[in-house]
């Protein structure tokens, strides 16, 4: 047998074993498009940064969420839906105001004993509208504290999916101890969130309170992307943005709001659809 024929072998080797992930990222490429296209974003209009964002988005699209990510047991995501369905939601199954000392009391009730300080203000200086919002656990005088800052210069829809992000950041401190740090900021890509056991719990609260398991099921689970699925999970994710959008006055396509931002928050929201319909799957919630 010829060197050129064992050569033959082995490139046909390794072309077959990037096959399926070479048409994975095609169709996630194809899905991108028909995305960029509903919100009106025009090719010629991307520059760094939303070139910047656009990988954030291909990264949440490609990534199975039962699989690669760090989701919190069904153990923790019962007692979560539990504390949303007692403390977050009202009577007709819509959010509270998640800044009303109702809801906030009724949280430091129910997993103290640090005091729950909120601050809230437009923020632009600096590192500008890449930051959505922190917190930090501090001492004051003789009260212990857990201070949430949120950057309300963001679309309001951001703003309370920040907060409700803090605020599971919260939750996850009283139910497994504050190991995490001190201080973190919600900032940067959400690809960085899914092997950060922490930051997917407190995303987690913002997936369960935004869409309900008769959604999710209505809808359908949006898994990871394969050749030929485009077009099928495409209307589920117009789907789910339609809901939101409708519900938060959330308009993707409005040219006012820079394009980088729009792109920033449609992966915001399908990181939190593609999150809630593993939480579904995983723990049946």
């Amino acid at each position: 047998m010829s060197a050129a024929l064992f050569l033959s072998t082995d490139l046909g080797k390794r072309i077959s074993r990037r096959g399926p992930d070479a048409l994975a990222a095609r169709e996630v490429d194809n899905l991108v498009a028909k995305l960029l296209g509903e919100i009106k974003i025009p090719f010629n209009s991307m520059g760094k940064r939303v070139l910047g964002q656009l990988s954030d988005l291909k990264q949440i699209l490609s990534a199975n969420y039962l699989e690669e990510s760090a989701l919190p047991d069904k153990h923790m995501v019962r007692e979560l839906s539990n504390v949303i369905e007692r403390d977050i939601k009202s009577r007709d199954g819509k959010w509270k105001s998640l800044d009303s000392p109702e809801v906030i009391d009724k949280l430091f009730r129910s997993f103290g004993p640090r005091e729950i300080e909120l601050r809230a203000e437009p923020y632009r200086a600096g590192a500008g509208l890449s930051l959505r919002g922190f917190f930090c656990r501090t001492n004051i005088g003789s009260s212990n504290k857990f201070v949430i800052f949120i950057n309300t210069a963001h679309h309001p829809a951001a703003v309370a999916a920040t907060l409700g992000h803090e605020l599971g950041h919260y939750i996850y401190g009283s139910l497994v101890g504050e190991s995490a740090s001190m201080t973190a900021f919600m900032e940067g890509t959400f690809a960085s969130h899914l092997k950060v056991g922490d930051e997917l719990f407190a995303d987690s609260l913002v997936a369960l309170a935004a869409y309900s398991r008769d959604l999710i099921t209505e809808i359908g689970a949006l898994n990871q992307v394969k050749p030929g699925s485009s077009d099928e999970l495409f209307g589920r994710i117009r789907r789910a943005y339609s809901l939101i959008g409708s519900r938060y006055n959330v308009n993707l396509k409005n040219g006012k709001m820079p394009s980088a931002w729009r792109v920033r928050y449609l992966t915001s929201m399908t990181h939190f659809f593609k999150l809630r319909c593993a939480l579904l799957q995983s723990a049946g919630l």
